[in-house]
């Protein structure tokens, strides 16, 4: 199992977010702190058809926001392990 991430910040559309990684039943999760613009929001990776990999919120109703997120989460860990 590997190391959780600890919390980190980014910026999405000029401001920033924070970002805290967590393992809830073998999943990793994020949560997302928009520092008090916007209610805050959990995003996971799930697995569609033909085992595709997407970003998707919980609950449900959040998808734009997660998928944008997630793929700044996403090369966030790439530059890391470069």
């Amino acid at each position: 199992m590997r190391k959780v991430e600890p919390p980190f910040d980014l910026e999405l559309e000029g401001a920033a977010i924070r970002i805290a990684e967590h393992e809830l039943q073998g999943k990793r999760v994020f949560h997302i702190d928009f520092k008090g613009s916007r209610k805050p929001l959990v995003i996971v990776v799930g697995i569609g058809l033909r085992d595709q990999k997407f970003w998707t919120s919980i609950p449900q109703g959040r998808q734009e926001e997660a998928e944008k997120i997630g793929k700044l989460i996403a090369e966030y860990f790439r530059g890391k392990s470069k």
